[in-house]
């Protein structure tokens, strides 16, 4: 018989709401409780969900003592995460959050030690990880259809307006709001895909005069990579127009990869086995890069699906989970290592980063 694992879900924003699809269309899980400040809406939200008997409350503690769960589901902003976690691993709760586990390196390190003398299992939601696209740049790469990794560009152009009513208040605030909260993304993508660590980063940040953020939205990174690939990346939440621009493009000795679109159209150019074999690592120039066939996906849900499934696995002990809290620990500590680079003016490398922290990477 499938066991059900019970979950107390924290937050049902737009994020939340679409876990909240992910939960209750699953076989082996189901939500027993929905926590956030105002229960007026979150009763209403339960309620247009088709959820209207799922227990609601405001106060955490008191739905852990209620209610009988297995895990806890923090859809919430990170500055609350650590009081959370605790509350959790104290009930033996296995803990799954969105990211980053805390804006603060040591309060994470504190959840990820504490959790584990709790045996609580731990994950963070770097769900972009299990896109169709993602995992087709890591498999490429893996089996080394680019042959020696060389460089690579990352463009994320978004004009993201904080004061939308549909988006998370707490970014408009916040410490580096688009390397915490969505350069994390990509950061994390990279070191995923490529299979290595950063080894240093070298950032500048600034904020234009237009944002509606009170620090820093605009990020450039230069970086390089443990496998000996370099990176640029630009990232901004405000930029001059509405339109997303998304670039992703790998260039390794005998092939080029460009992700065109977010989530999606991947295009795949250079690498020719048959040339290959005669000295010839590129084929004739060509205008349009093939493309590479994939599975549609509903980016935030079919991805998320994947991530709870493989949370689940490694709590019952089949698997180990990717994006572990360990793992999160070396992403969150490459986006801290930025904002330190951006500060001091300088390159840092994240070996020497690191060990000051406590951090065995």
């Amino acid at each position: 018989m499938t066991k059900v694992y019970r979950i107390i879900q924290v937050g049902l924003g737009v994020r939340g709401l679409q876990w909240a699809q992910v939960i209750r269309e699953a076989e082996n899980t189901e939500v027993v409780a929905f926590v956030a400040r105002n229960q007026e809406r979150l009763r209403a939200t339960a309620a247009a969900i088709g959820q209207p008997d799922t227990p609601c409350y405001a106060d955490l503690g008191l739905a852990i003592k209620e209610q009988e769960a297995d895990m806890l589901l923090l859809v919430s902003p990170p500055e609350v995460h650590h009081e959370q976690a605790m509350l959790g691993f104290a009930a033996n709760l296995h803990l799954l959050a969105e990211k980053p586990l805390t804006e603060d390196l040591d309060e994470s390190l504190d959840i990820v030690r504490r959790g584990a003398a709790a045996g609580c299992k731990i994950g963070i939601s770097m769900n972009f990880r299990y896109l169709p696209t993602s995992q087709a740049i890591r498999s490429k790469l893996a089996a080394g259809e680019l042959g020696e990794p060389a460089y690579s560009q990352f463009t994320y152009l978004r004009h993201r307006d904080g004061r939308r009513p549909d988006l998370n208040k707490y970014p408009l605030t916040m410490e580096q709001p688009m390397l915490l909260e969505q350069s994390i993304h990509h950061l994390d993508l990279m070191r995923y895909c490529f299979g290595a660590e950063i080894e240093w980063v070298e950032v500048d940040t600034w904020n234009p005069p237009w944002s509606t953020y009170e620090n820093d939205s605009c990020v450039s990174v230069l970086m390089a990579f443990s496998n000996g690939m370099h990176a640029n990346y630009l990232g901004t939440w405000t930029a001059g127009t509405s339109r997303l621009e998304f670039r992703w493009r790998i260039d390794g000795s005998q092939g080029t990869l460009v992700q065109e679109q977010q989530f999606k159209d991947l295009r795949q150019s250079g690498f020719d086995r048959e040339l290959a074999s005669t000295g010839h690592l590129f084929k004739p120039d060509v205008e349009i890069p093939e493309s590479v066939d994939l599975p549609r996906a509903d980016a935030f849900v079919d991805d998320s699906r994947v991530l709870l499934q493989r949370f689940i696995s490694s709590i019952e002990g089949e698997t180990r989970f990717e994006t572990d809290g360990a793992d999160h620990i070396r992403s969150l500590a490459a986006i801290r290592a930025c904002i330190e680079s951006s500060e001091a003016e300088r390159r840092i490398y994240l070996k020497d980063y690191c060990s000051r922290h406590g951090i065995d990477i």
